[in-house]
Order: structure tokens, then sequence, then C-alpha cells
């Protein structure tokens, strides 16, 4: 099962790679028409996204050394040459992600270790564990989410149905297997909603502590957004437009946020939720009305005022 983080061990051996050294000994690779050059750089064991690069450019490596024809080995060389900078992209992307990381977690921490039950019924659930503070040097505010999907078990009669009828073991192992797929799907969209969700300033005071996950209703399967816990889903429809209800407020507003850029009743733009209106603000904490994604309280550096 994929997960959010990378591990401590993968972000070490990410940081100790040289991406000029890659970038050499890719071409070097390449010219010697062999793998040889990029061994001692431990690519292997930086994680599934380079190691995957890795093993596409030294199979493209040997099928550019087999080729005999002029023809075939311009395809192959071409072919190394392309799955040769990908490596080094995914290389340098890997370590933009390092970078990322270490940022995150300072101000937030999601549990992406989520064992699976051992027997699903048609209702799978994921419970997300998190943490989160507005600073560094604040103390951590802990929370919890449990998404929950009832799973469209009928028969799917568009693809080929077996001649003959299975056991009723073969049956129960193939619902298990299919209830499966669904939960860990389940589970990265929940992992994905709630990071994206604090990532963008959301107050996590504000996640409820359930929340259905369902699919469009042209489709029996959940997408991108069945998740999104502060959107417009019918199962936080009431949670959205309970507006200030669902968002507690400690006494009178102040006239403007603690950097003085924003102030009550001005109109501010989020990058996820959009244009909205200032309608409480307490110190770097800050309450919009975003008109049909509901009023969110974010961390007023989420924020940019608009002039009229």
């Amino acid at each position: 099962m994929s997960s959010l983080y990378l591990s401590q061990h993968e972000m070490t051996a990410i940081k100790m790679i040289d991406i000029r050294e890659v970038e050499q000994r890719v071409d070097q690779a390449l010219d010697e028409g062999r793998p040889t050059a990029l061994h001692g750089l431990d690519l292997s064991s930086s994680g599934s996204h380079i190691a995957t690069h890795l093993r596409r450019y030294e199979q493209d490596l040997a099928n550019y050394a087999k080729a005999k024809a002029a023809t075939k080995r311009s395809e192959t060389k071409s072919r190394a040459w392309s799955s040769g900078h990908d490596l080094v992209y995914a290389v340098r992307d890997m370590k933009r992600q390092v970078e990322e990381q270490e940022k995150e977690v300072q101000l937030l921490q999601i549990d992406d270790q989520i064992t699976p039950p051992y027997r699903f019924g048609d209702r799978v659930e994921v419970r997300v564990g998190y943490r989160w503070r507005a600073t560094a040097d604040a103390s951590w505010t802990f929370g919890a989410i449990t998404f929950f999907h009832v799973v469209d078990m009928r028969p799917d009669y568009t693809r080929p149905q077996p001649t003959r009828k299975p056991s009723a073991a073969k049956l129960e192992e193939q619902r298990q297997e299919t209830l499966f797929r669904h939960w860990d799907h389940l589970r990265m969209l929940a992992l994905q909603s709630v990071r994206e969700f604090l990532k963008s300033g959301g107050d996590g005071s504000t996640i409820p502590e359930e929340f259905e996950a369902k699919p469009d209703r042209t489709d029996r399967h959940l997408n991108n957004f069945s998740c999104d816990f502060w959107g417009k889903s019918d199962a936080i429809r009431k949670f959205e437009r309970a507006e200030l209800a669902a968002i507690p407020m400690d006494g009178p507003s102040d006239e403007c946020s603690s950097d003085g850029r924003l102030k009550l009743q001005g109109r501010v733009k989020h990058a996820k939720f959009g244009e909205g209106v200032v309608i409480h603000i307490e110190a770097d904490r800050v309450t919009a009305d975003f008109g049909e994604r509901g009023s969110k309280r974010v961390l007023a550096s989420f924020l940019a005022p608009l002039t009229e």
C-alpha cells in the first residue's frame, strides 16, 4: 500500500544524492551502453519512484546494447536517452519532495499507517488521525476523522460473466478482494483530502468526526473529490450551510488580522475556496464566507486581500 510520506531511510538516501553526479553518470552510461556507471549512486534504495525509473533506464540500455542494425540502434538509443533524462527528473523531483515534506511536518502530520481490517463488509471505513498547529513553536492539536463508504456490490453485467458458476468460497474470496480495493482507494482519497485541507490553511478544529464518501450520481465508484469533506457533497451540505454555527468563534471580532493585511468585511481570496468576505477575525485566524463553499476559518497567511 502506498503512503503519504517518504520514510526516514528514503529521505536520508535521497538527500545524499548529488544531482550533478547523477546527470554525469546517466550520460556516461549511455555512452558506454551499460548501466555500470550508475551502480555507485545507490539509487535503488531511494524510494519506489526513483527505483522504477532506474529499472526502466537499465532495461532501455540493455536493449540498446543488444541492437545490431543501425536503425534499431538509433531507435533504442533515443529511447534510452529519454528514460535517462526521466531518471534525472525523478531524482530532482524527489529531492524537492523531501524539502517540502520537511517543511510540512513542522505544521501538520497525518498518520498514514492505516491497517486494513481482517474482514470487510459492504461498508468500508478509514479512520485518519492527524495533528496540526499554526506555527512551528506552538503546541500540537490532535484530531481524527472517519471516512466511510457503502460499496455497491451489485454485479457488473457490462463485463464478461464466467461460464461456470464459482463456488461459494470462491465468490467470497472475490468479494473480499473487491472490497479491499475499494477500501484502499478510500484510504488514499481520505489521506489526501485531510492533507490538502490542512496544507491550504484549513482549521483542523472544523474537520467533522465522520464523513460519508459518495460517488457521483452517474458512477458507482469514488472519484478524486468524493472525500472532500469541505465541498458540496450531500453528506456535508448541512455542515457547510451551518456557517458560523459550525465554526466556533470566541468573543467579538478584531477589526484587522494580527499582520494588519486583512480587515473585517473586506474581500479576500483563497487558493482553494476562491473569493470571500471576512466575517470574523481572531488574531491570525480569519473566518470568511466563500458563498457556495461555505464559511471557512483559516490562517491569515493563506488569504490575500482584494482591492475594490
